[in-house]
């Protein structure tokens, strides 16, 4: 008897373009600028990058870094040559490699100009200060033709399809809009004249790769920002686009601190927040190109609902696939509990932006994953102690009950999750709730023996061939007169009500912040004091962006900075230096969050009682969940 399929709308083939898909996932361009060391094709480790997303289910997979033009090697982002014929040999290994598991594959061309060009003077390069000079026509044209070119190349080399990248006020996408696009030419002023680049563009890669390449266009349906693209204009746009574009993705917002929080949806956001901008473009009768749903989206539950709704065509994906490259496979076999969460913190797009290594929260393997697979296995099973029930403690122990050894774990409370317990009582925070409750189904279902509010000693991890310390860190308490009372941030959650009306939190790093948002967000008068001139530099760039965005909307939240505690006076207030002047700050309660200390004492006990034993998260230094996981992970496989 035939076994009924799960998702069936979701996992059905659709053709496009000549091209069958074999359902409708599509991943989303994910840039690998980390994987390159400057060679201007697809390094082996970024073409993995790409191939495990066909290998891992996707009907359609949408790579990234093919420059438009010359490539020019700016020291830190990819572009690959197509200008140069054995530059084009390794994209060819790339549209092969995807072909092997059963995907199509298309490229994406983003519209940045060269040189600081942008539609108009004084608008912004990808979210940089407003700084762009006003495109020329010549240069128009010449960019106009490299898109062709580029388009020709990737054809070319055994790709499917280029998907044109018309959204988030990225330069070229800055003409669709009656507020960026302040030109006096036939390209700016009324509706037609602002679509008529892009068009062009448009039509003249249609032009030159035919009617049997897919043509995937991305637009912000709304942008949000006042004068800018709204939803009524965004859908005008896609019916412009239609007749010339294969798929419409339904995006929204603009490539700046303010509204990438929608770009990319993080906590600060409900979960599928996007839909209804893909929906709105299915609901014109006008739009007869395929419709994508993007933003968010991590689970065949949700894409199987989206399609059978007719709310989209396709559902598009990027942060699942770093956080889980298995999530299809484990949807399809009905082990969505199995699915790693991503939980929305934007550390794999900051990550492979600003620094030198790709990372992921929850998922340690990112960057690594031949080298983990080669990891050899373990040469005995042993017998393991893990102290410590945060990410870092039940990351370790389910890695290593994963390679058989046997493991107990010690928790001084009655349940896991140590740290990441606080977002059982944040509604932003609902992505890492989700992660935490992940992380202890996995522990229920896991070998490993659990010993809840058990306080490990040196004495008590005596037998063990290994020990694995993962105790956290604990709040620090700055030399301040009549700080004793004060809340501990960490201690805060689930007693918000006992607090009074005014609060005052001491600290301006992230927690401190987020602490701040939170209590403002309950109807608590909020004033947060930072000693520094600037607040939550400790978070990373894009949370940080999307974090000062949120509390300047925050009206019963002030930020005063350059602000020294000097006392709390019981009854008083707190009393602070301000620019060389003492002030005094009427408040209920005072909540502290300057910062944590690790919890080395165990550790410090063990050095020299002869069991090998390792460090993980907080208690080596505080810092947050991706350093906690990749730490136990990391102790685990070197048991």
């Amino acid at each position: 008897m035939t076994r009924p399929q799960l998702f069936p709308y979701m996992l059905s083939p659709l053709r496009v373009a000549g091209h069958l898909l074999k359902n409708r996932i599509i991943s989303a361009p994910s840039s690998m600028h980390t994987a390159q060391n400057g060679e201007p094709y697809p390094s082996e480790k970024g073409i993995r990058f790409f191939e495990a997303r066909a290998k891992a289910g996707c009907g359609l997979v949408t790579c990234a870094n093919v420059a438009i033009g010359p490539k020019v090697d700016d020291g830190v982002h990819a572009g690959w040559d197509v200008t140069v014929p054995n530059h084009m040999n390794r994209l060819c290994d790339l549209a092969e490699r995807i072909h092997l598991h059963g995907a199509k594959c298309t490229m994406e061309l983003i519209g940045v100009f060269p040189n600081g060009y942008t539609v108009s003077d004084g608008c912004s390069i990808m979210g940089s200060p407003p700084i762009g000079r006003e495109v020329p026509r010549e240069v128009m044209a010449y960019f106009l033709n490299n898109y062709v070119l580029a388009a020709r190349g990737i054809k070319k080399a055994g790709f499917d399809g280029v998907m044109l990248h018309f959204g988030h006020a990225i330069p070229i996408a800055q003409f669709l809009s009656p507020l960026t696009n302040r030109r006096r030419d036939e390209y700016g002023g009324s509706f037609e004249n602002r679509v008529r680049y892009p068009l062009e563009i448009l039509k003249a890669v249609r032009a030159a790769v035919g009617p049997e390449h897919i043509i995937d266009v991305r637009i912000s349906v709304d942008e949000f920002e006042p004068g800018g693209i709204d939803t009524e204009e965004g859908v005008r746009i896609a019916e412009t686009f239609s007749p010339y574009a294969d798929i419409i993705q339904g995006s929204c917002g603009m490539h700046n601190s303010d509204w990438m929080t929608w770009t990319h949806p993080c906590g600060f956001l409900p979960p599928l927040p996007n839909v209804r901008f893909a929906e709105a473009l299915k609901r014109s009768d006008r739009v007869s190109a395929y419709v994508t749903a993007i933003g968010g989206i991590g689970a065949l539950a949700d894409a199987e609902a989206i399609i059978a709704d007719g709310r989209a065509d396709f559902v598009m994906a990027a942060r699942s696939f770093i956080a889980d490259i298995d999530w299809i496979g484990k949807d399809r076999e009905g082990r969505h509990e199995d699915v790693v969460p991503c939980i929305k913190c934007m550390r794999c797009h900051d990550s492979d932006n600003y620094e030198q290594h790709m990372q992921c929260a929850v998922n340690p393997r990112v960057g690594l994953e031949r080298v983990i697979d080669a990891f050899p296995p373990a040469a005995a099973s042993k017998k393991v102690a893990v102290v410590g029930g945060g990410p870092a403690g039940i990351t370790a122990a389910l890695t290593a009950a994963a390679r058989g050894h046997e493991v107990t774990l010690y928790e001084k409370t009655g349940g896991p999750g140590g740290a990441l317990k606080f977002s059982d009582h944040v509604a932003i925070k609902y992505p890492i709730k989700g992660y935490k409750d992940f992380l202890a189904r996995q522990l229920e279902k896991s070998s490993v023996k659990v010993k809840l509010n058990t306080e490990a000693t040196p004495e008590t991890l005596d037998g063990y061939d290994a020990v694995v310390v993962a105790t956290g860190a604990e709040p620090i308490t700055p030399p301040i007169d009549g700080i004793g009372p004060a809340i501990r941030a960490t201690e805060l959650y689930g007693r918000e009500t006992s607090l009074g009306g005014r609060i005052a939190v001491v600290g301006g790093g992230q927690v401190g912040c987020e602490t701040g948002y939170h209590l403002a967000s309950l109807g608590k008068e909020v004033t947060v004091l930072e000693l520094q001139g600037e607040i939550a530099p400790d978070a990373s760039k894009t949370h940080r962006d999307e974090l000062l965005a949120e509390l300047a909307k925050e009206p019963k939240l002030t930020i005063l900075t350059g602000a020294a505690v000097r006392s709390v006076v019981a009854n008083t207030g707190v009393v602070y230096e301000q620019d060389g002047e003492e002030r005094t700050l009427a408040v209920d309660d005072v909540v502290l969050a300057v910062g944590m200390k690790p919890r080395r004492e165990l550790a410090n006990a063990l050095i020299g009682r002869g069991a090998p034993f390792a460090e993980a998260g907080d208690c080596v230094r505080a810092r947050t969940i991706e350093w906690a996981v990749k730490e136990g992970f990391y102790a685990a496989l070197n048991l």
